[in-house]
C-alpha cells in the first residue's frame, strides 16, 4: 500500500509539499486525530545513506521523544509503512525565520530580541539536558502564525554524557558553523549552538549574513576578523556588542548559554 493511501485510511489529507530533499520530503496537512495542522517528514530508509539510517535518524527520534518544550517542534508519532518509510508526524507552522527576513529584509531589534529570547529558552532547555543541536540556522526555526518560535530539525543533533565531551563530526551550514569545526579540530558542542545562535541574530537585524561563505578557507579568515555592521542597517551599539560576544573566534571566549543569559543586552527591559 502506498504511502499516501497509509496515511489518508489513518486520517491525514494533504493540503501542499513544503520541502524536499535526497531522500525525504515534507508535506502539509490536516489531521483529524490531532485536529489541526501537522507537517508529515517522510523519510525514504532504501534511498537514505547507511550512516543517515543507522546513526543519525535514531538519534533525531530519541531525541524528538524526550523534548518537551514550548519552542521546540513537537513530534505527535511515528508511521511506518512496508518497513521502507517512516511518516514523522509533527506541529505545523506558518513560515520558516528565513522566509519573514525575505519578506520584510531584517526584522526590528526588539521584535529579533523577542523572537531570540524564545530561541534561546529552547536551546538553553537542550544544552541542560545535554542535547546539542549543530544546526542551528534561519530555515530550522519555524514561526508559527502568531510569531511563536518552533526549533526543528533535529537530524545532527546528538547528547553528550559528559560536559567535557568534544565532537568531531562536520555537520551543519557552513554559514552557521563555527571556525573550530570549519578547521576539523575537535569542538565543544555546546559552543558551536552559542556560534550559530550569533549568526541568526545578526541575519534578524541587519538581513544579511555576517560571512560570504563561498570559500571555506576564505571563510575562516573572514572569521577572525572584527565583524562589521552596516550603518544602514541601524543597529544599536548595545545589540552589536552582544553579537560580537556569540561570535567569539576562540571558542574558549565565547559564552556559555548560561552566561549567555546573564549578558546585559539579555538583562535590559527585565523587570
Amino acid at each position: 500500500m502506498s504511502v499516501n493511501n497509509v496515511l489518508k485510511g489513518m486520517g491525514y489529507k494533504f493540503i501542499a509539499e513544503i520541502g524536499e530533499g535526497s531522500f525525504s520530503q515534507v508535506k502539509l496537512a490536516t489531521s483529524q486525530k490531532h485536529h489541526c495542522n501537522v507537517a508529515i517528514k517522510i523519510v525514504d530508509r532504501v534511498k537514505a545513506p547507511k550512516d543517515f539510517v543507522q546513526k543519525f535518524l535514531p538519534r533525531e527520534l530519541a531525541i524528538l521523544r524526550r523534548v518537551n518544550h514550548e519552542h521546540i517542534v513537537q513530534m505527535h508519532e511515528l508511521i511506518e509503512v512496508a518497513g521502507k518509510r517512516l511518516c514523522i508526524v509533527m506541529e505545523a507552522a506558518a513560515k520558516d525565520l528565513l522566509q519573514k527576513i525575505h519578506e520584510v529584509k531584517r526584522i526590528p531589534e526588539d521584535q529579533s530580541k523577542n523572537l531570540f529570547s524564545q530561541m534561546f529558552s529552547a536551546i538553553n532547555y537542550l544544552h541542560q539536558m545535554d542535547i546539542i543541536h549543530r544546526d542551528l540556522k534561519c530555515e530550522n526555526i519555524l514561526l508559527t502564525a502568531e510569531e511563536q518560535v518552533k526549533i526543528t530539525d533535529f537530524g545532527f543533533a546528538r547528547c553528550v554524557q559528559d560536559p567535557s565531551e568534544l565532537s568531531q563530526t562536520f555537520c551543519g551550514s557552513a554559514a552557521y558553523t563555527p571556525p573550530e569545526v570549519i578547521m576539523g579540530t575537535p569542538y565543544d558542542p555546546k559552543k558551536y549552538d552559542v556560534w550559530s545562535l550569533g549568526v541568526i541574530l545578526y541575519v534578524m537585524v541587519t538581513g544579511s549574513m555576517p560571512y560570504d561563505d563561498t570559500n571555506l578557507r576564505r571563510l575562516h579568515r573572514l572569521q577572525r576578523k572584527s565583524l562589521v555592521f552596516s550603518d544602514d542597517a541601524g543597529v544599536q551599539e548595545p545589540c552589536q556588542v552582544f553579537v560580537r560576544t556569540l561570535l567569539q573566534f576562540n571558542p574558549s571566549a565565547r559564552p556559555t548559554i548560561q552566561q549567555v543569559a546573564e549578558h546585559p543586552w539579555m538583562q535590559k527591559g527585565k523587570s
